[in-house]
């Protein structure tokens, strides 16, 4: 199944050449033809030159771009020459193009084996669906099922566990090659009478990892006796860890008793210092301007209220009344006007 991907549009540009493109609404059409001169005659292997006639073959290919792609093959019949072939007419074979009477292409073949190995039939239809091709899950199915299983050595190392087929109602068992970390062979139950007979049908095992259960203990001695056993690291931490768990917990009195007396026992912490509020700073910042403020304030001279004249005398609740301030003081009307005209006669005197 594992072939390398073809960079080009066609399968094969050594034996296929394009001659046009057609489009309709739905797939495109690629019109190709064979290249090669001669055929191979699929019974005796004789090569031959001797066209008989031509036929057209119409197979699925890989999508372009979301477009479902259509390869129309215009390939030839031969004669075979052999005298003692059975066959006397023949068909040219393209092995890295479509396999005979097959509708897909190779590549298209193994696109769809990898979307069931990996999806299965349900979940590979909907995404087939959109990548613009047509299989139905059976489909699917029944190409995974035409794979041929690959023959793996007997593993020198070889792991053992159950899993479930139907949650407590029917159990299998998986084979684990430890060395290569790949999984090897499923077993259709965990009875030691079919380990038994997996292990005789493969010997060669050297050593043996299995959980703490009697039935694979009991294949093991009868298919591999000179294998060695030994308890798998997870089943060796899950059995420690219920066991202490069991443990403290049958001690939880004693445990508690113990906690109290070290409490009791132990000297009293000092109080830790208390820390300020987020918002001090801010109470801080404020004050500072209240304080400023007042203080500007306190530097502002009210005129007396027993001189001047009745507007003189108001200007403390007037304050737009008062002369210009100087250095922060404010000054009443008679010493503004008197410090103005001593001002206007320096300046005199200066001219």
């Amino acid at each position: 199944m594992a072939r390398k991907k073809s960079p080009t549009l066609l399968p094969d540009t050594s034996c296929l050449q394009l001659v046009r493109l057609e489009a309709d609404e739905q797939s495109l059409i690629a019109i190709v033809e064979t290249t090669s001169s001669e055929a191979l005659c699929p019974l005796c292997h004789c090569r031959s030159k001797s066209i008989h006639s031509r036929y057209t073959r119409v197979v699925a290919d890989l999508p372009w771009a979301g477009w479902a792609v259509r390869l129309k093959l215009h390939v030839r019949r031969f004669f075979c020459r052999n005298p003692e072939c059975q066959g006397r007419i023949f068909t040219e074979r393209l092995p890295t193009v479509v396999a005979p009477s097959a509708r897909r292409t190779t590549r298209l073949c193994d696109l769809l084996t990898l979307i069931g190995f990996a999806m299965g039939g349900e979940a590979g239809n909907s995404l087939v669906e959109r990548m613009g091709l047509e299989a139905s899950p059976q489909t699917l199915l029944r190409l995974v099922r035409q794979q041929e299983e690959r023959q793996i050595p007997t593993p020198r190392v070889l792991g053992v566990d159950d899993f479930c087929f139907c949650r407590r109602r029917s159990y299998g068992a998986i084979l684990i090659d430890l060395e290569q970390h790949l999984p090897i062979d499923l077993l259709p139950d965990r009875e030691a009478e079919t380990f038994k007979k997996w292990l005789l049908a493969h010997p060669g095992v050297e050593i043996i990892s299995r959980d703490r259960g009697g039935a694979f203990a009991e294949g093991a001695r009868q298919g591999a006796p000179k294998a060695r056993q030994v308890a798998d690291r997870w089943h060796l931490l899950k059995n420690l860890s219920e066991t202490m768990q069991s443990f403290f917990l049958s001690k939880q009195s004693l445990l508690k008793s113990l906690i109290q007396q070290s409490a009791a026992e132990a000297p009293p912490e000092a109080k830790p210092p208390e820390l300020a509020p987020w918002h001090s700073g801010m109470t801080k910042r404020k004050a500072r301007k209240e304080s400023a403020s007042s203080s500007a304030a306190s530097r502002v001279v009210p005129p007396d209220p027993g001189s001047g004249s009745k507007k003189d005398r108001c200007g403390h609740h007037c304050p737009k009344a008062w002369g210009k301030p100087t250095n922060g003081v404010y000054l009443s009307p008679n010493e503004a006007a008197t410090r103005a005209h001593a001002d206007s006669s320096r300046r005199q005197t200066a001219h």
